[in-house]
């Protein structure tokens, strides 16, 4: 009786302290979850990702996905490309620090969630939304004006009036560009970092004098941590 009891014992203690430790991760706030995912894939040496992003309109019009992969080694070393095999500086933890840093509501989305992966829901402020997507949109813009051909003549002419027209109806729609971001990361439990990011944005402007909409939904896997095979 005694043996059995001190095995009891055992299993209801091994028990207790599993749950108790659920608990304490379980009662992590979202924000905190969600500050720990992106601390965790800053310091992990090596991993990959692979996406897409589609662009649709209120018309019906949708443009085909414009598909992206790439990694990072030692911490920060970006090597990316788009499905043209053009090089991309753009890293998924840059879009992470951007949302960490932001004004927002982060939840923790009890449908999606598992056993092994929490699931956050992250909502900017609008006005912080709006600040963001002009900022990235300039930014879009300049890098686009800095490859101008270097030869002068009438291709280059033709190149810069085309660039300028654009810029003088981007700098219109901004004027009118209201934003609403959401978010949502999907979280290892175990390792805290992200397995998976989507966006979705939804962009409402006036241009020559009609209002237009339009859809951005981005996702984004992350995978092959520290080079230890993909994780699913």
């Amino acid at each position: 009786m005694t043996i059995i009891k001190h095995t009891l014992t055992g299993v209801t203690l091994a028990a207790l302290l599993l749950a108790l430790a659920g608990c304490s991760n379980a009662s992590r706030p979202p924000e905190e979850w969600l500050n720990l995912s992106i601390a965790g894939l800053e310091g992990t040496d090596q991993y990959a990702f692979s996406g897409q992003t589609t662009v649709s309109t209120a018309e019906g019009w949708s443009y085909a996905p414009r598909t992206f992969e790439g990694h990072i080694e030692e911490h920060t070393k970006l090597h990316a490309k788009n499905e043209d095999g053009e090089e991309l500086q753009w890293s998924p933890i840059e879009l992470l620090e951007k949302v960490k840093n932001a004004d927002k509501q982060v939840s923790i989305d009890n449908a999606v969630s598992t056993a092994d992966t929490v699931a956050l829901h992250v909502e900017l402020n609008d006005q912080e939304a709006n600040k963001l997507w002009k900022e990235q949109l300039q930014q879009e813009m300049n890098k686009l004006a800095s490859n101008a051909p270097l030869e002068d003549g009438a291709y280059k002419k033709a190149w810069m009036k085309e660039l300028n027209e654009s810029r003088k109806t981007m700098d219109k729609m901004l004027k009118t560009l209201q934003v609403k971001s959401q978010y949502d990361v999907l979280i290892d439990r175990n390792s805290l970092i992200p397995l998976k990011l989507t966006e979705h944005s939804t962009f409402q402007y006036s241009l020559s004098g009609k209002d237009k909409q339009e859809k951005r939904d981005t996702s984004v896997t992350f995978d092959s941590f520290d080079g230890t095979g993909t994780v699913q």
